[in-house]
């Protein structure tokens, strides 16, 4: 655990930023870091924050020095995006303990900021498709393995059960009837602007598995048409979709497929270059 000199936290927003900068990430919006905060055990988590900061303390100030803290928990996730055999989101949320203390010893008194990890990671692996049928408002397409008052284990064809909280599932589904799964990605800052074209990709490529299309999305050529549709698709408005075309366009060719040219584009829209 890191020892920092000064109060550097004094509410659980300046908490939130200090666990960040400790977890090397930068970008997160709050409203993410309040969607994970239901995943953690608050009460073993806590409890296993005070040892730490006990255990750290007495490192520093000696078995004599007495001290008063105001603690925060912060879960900070991390995405990685796996594309192998069936597409999967993985979402890995460590709990970070923010602890304020003014410490008393024989000799002086100090005031230092404490931040570090509690704990073992949670770990997410959440396949696209469970995001297809979220925007589908399908989810009657998985059967339930397991179900208790916090979390519901679903079965996904081809993958291993998903467990994952009623809160989560809820909140998630509320934000997707609402906005784009890239515009939600991006609220993860850089990490989620690196994977939301490929978990956008993955979703466009199952919406558009339809026997009664022509030609396959990985196969058809691009019109502006037919590019903004993909797009709309996404939960993009008419307007939205047509401006990030117009940015992508310099960047668009022709002979392009229109994967190709979704990608590119969600790229753009992303920051990308």
């Amino acid at each position: 655990m890191e020892i920092l000199a000064g109060q550097q936290a004094a509410n659980q927003k300046e908490a939130n930023t200090l666990a960040l900068q400790a977890a090397g990430i930068d970008g997160i919006s709050s409203d993410i870091v309040d969607m994970f905060a239901s995943l953690a055990d608050a009460g073993k988590t806590s409890r296993e924050g005070e040892r730490i900061i006990v255990t750290a303390l007495r490192s520093r100030y000696g078995g004599k020095a007495t001290w008063r803290t105001e603690q925060w928990l912060v879960p900070v996730p991390k995405l990685h995006y796996q594309g192998k055999d069936i597409p999967k989101l993985i979402i890995e949320i460590t709990t970070y303990v923010i602890a304020a203390a003014k410490v008393e010893t024989l000799q002086y008194s100090s005031v230092v900021t404490l931040a570090g990890a509690v704990g073992k990671p949670t770990t997410m692996a959440i396949p696209v498709v469970f995001f297809h049928a979220l925007l589908d408002k399908d989810l009657r397409r998985f059967g339930i393995v397991e179900k208790d008052a916090i979390y519901t284990t679903w079965e996904i064809p081809g993958a291993k059960p998903v467990r994952l909280s009623h809160e989560f599932v809820s909140v998630l589904a509320e934000i997707l009837a609402s906005q784009p799964v890239v515009t939600w990605l991006e609220k993860f800052g850089d990490q989620g602007r690196a994977v939301a074209p490929l978990v956008a990709g993955s979703l466009l490529g199952m919406m558009f598995q339809d026997s009664s299309r022509p030609v396959p999305v990985n196969e058809e050529t691009i019109t502006i048409d037919n590019l903004v549709k993909a797009l709309e698709s996404l939960a993009y408005k008419p307007a939205e979709a047509q401006e990030m075309v117009r940015c992508a366009a310099p960047r668009l060719r022709a002979d392009m497929t229109l994967e190709e040219a979704i990608r590119i584009t969600l790229q753009t829209g992303a920051g990308g270059n």
